[in-house]
């Protein structure tokens, strides 16, 4: 299953991505740009993702913030895989959350991505299923571990719970596949149990609900 990553910036800006080379795949999600033509306040929601940013690690988030933007503003980034960043490098995610940090700071000056991923292995595959789950305690089961094994797992490698990196998925994919035939329909199929917990659930996460963040009706 794809990696759901919605982006909310509206009609006020130029985005884009594009998928990295073949060779970094495992561990790169996207490479994207954005340029704004007017001045933003653009939203950017949890994804459980660690991203690149002109020289910076930008850690895992664990809820929305709010980056103003200047009109003419540009910015481009690489975002990695759930997992990738301690896979490519060792660090534990766990010590990157709401952070960020120069990458210099964390690696020196002279590493590349390419060479990390020359030696590195694939990102925990845990990170991207607890991201899709629906029953966290049969992930535990069929993994193999213990519910507080596999939640120190996910911490190393995403930084993480599983618990909330199954909330970011399900906002995440929610948000991607838009309000369909309606927002309750939507709230079940995903997994909540019924439109007001998906609301709340996601308001906690992006503070704001579905039909504020991708502006439609709420019924």
């Amino acid at each position: 299953m794809t990696l759901a990553v919605v982006f909310l910036g509206g009609d006020g800006t130029d985005y884009a991505e594009r998928p990295p080379p073949p060779a970094l795949a495992p561990w790169v999600h996207a490479a994207w740009s954005l340029r704004a033509r007017r001045p933003i306040d653009l939203r950017v929601l949890p994804d459980g993702c660690i991203d690149i940013i002109a020289g910076r690690v930008v850690g895992p988030f664990t809820s929305a913030i709010v980056v103003p933007v200047a009109a003419g503003g540009e910015v481009s980034g690489l975002r990695l895989r759930p997992g990738a960043f301690t896979a490519l490098t060792g660090v534990p995610a766990s010590e990157l959350v709401d952070l960020t940090v120069p990458v210099e700071e964390l690696l020196g000056r002279r590493a590349r991505l390419a060479a990390l991923a020359a030696d590195a292995d694939a990102p925990d595959p845990l990170a991207e299923a607890a991201m899709r789950a629906r029953d966290l305690g049969a992930l535990a089961r069929d993994a193999g571990y213990s519910p507080r094994h596999l939640r120190r797992r996910l911490l190393l490698a995403t930084g993480l719970g599983p618990k909330r990196l199954q909330r970011i998925g399900r906002m995440q994919r929610a948000l991607t596949a838009g309000r369909g035939e309606s927002w309750a329909r939507t709230a079940v199929e995903q997994g909540w149990h019924d439109e007001a917990h998906m609301a709340n659930d996601v308001g906690a996460l992006a503070g704001a609900t579905p039909h504020a963040l991708l502006g439609t009706p709420a019924a």
